[in-house]
C-alpha cells in the first residue's frame, strides 16, 4: 500500500491498471462514457504538468495511447479531451492527475443506459454530473480493465 501513500482508500477500487509511475482509474464521473483519469504516484502537492520527468511523461504517452486503444475498441471515441487542472486542492493539495475524457458526437450505450454527451463540439465543462450506481461502475471499470493491453 505504500504507493497509494498520495492515494486516498475509496480511489483504489477503482484502478483500472497500475504502472511504475502512473495509475488510472475510472472517474465516477461517467457523463463522458469511459472518463477516467491518470494520477502520479510520486509524492508531492501543487504538481504542475511543465514539472512532470522525463519517464514520467514518457510513460503517460503510453498509457495514453494504451486507453484509446481500449476505448476504440469498447466505443470508438469521436474525440479525446485532456484536462490537467489542480482546482481541488482542498481534495488532493494539487496532486497531478491528468483526467482522459472520451467525447462522442453521437449516444453510446453500455450496460442498458445510453451515454450522451450533450456538449459535443464545446468544452466538457461544464456539464451535469452522471454518476451511475457503483454496480454499472464496477461494470466499466472491469470491461476496462480486461481490454487494456
Amino acid at each position: 500500500m505504500e504507493k497509494y501513500r498520495s492515494l486516498d482508500q475509496p480511489y483504489v477500487q477503482w484502478i483500472i491498471k497500475e504502472y511504475q509511475y502512473w495509475t488510472l482509474l475510472l472517474n465516477d464521473d461517467q457523463r463522458y462514457l469511459g472518463r477516467a483519469y491518470v494520477w502520479l504516484v510520486r509524492e508531492g502537492g501543487m504538481q504542475r504538468f511543465s514539472e512532470i520527468t522525463d519517464v514520467e511523461y514518457t510513460e503517460l504517452r503510453i498509457i495514453m495511447c494504451e486507453y484509446e486503444n481500449a476505448l476504440k475498441e469498447l466505443w470508438n471515441p469521436d474525440f479525446m479531451n485532456y484536462a490537467w487542472l489542480a482546482n481541488l486542492i482542498s481534495e488532493h493539495g494539487g496532486h497531478g492527475h491528468l483526467h482522459l475524457i472520451p467525447r462522442y458526437q453521437d449516444s453510446r450505450t453500455f450496460a442498458g443506459i445510453d451515454f450522451v454527451d450533450g456538449r459535443w463540439g464545446k468544452n466538457f465543462s461544464p456539464h451535469e454530473t452522471f454518476k451511475p450506481s457503483e454496480e454499472i461502475l464496477i461494470q466499466l471499470r472491469d470491461v476496462l480493465k480486461g481490454t487494456m493491453r
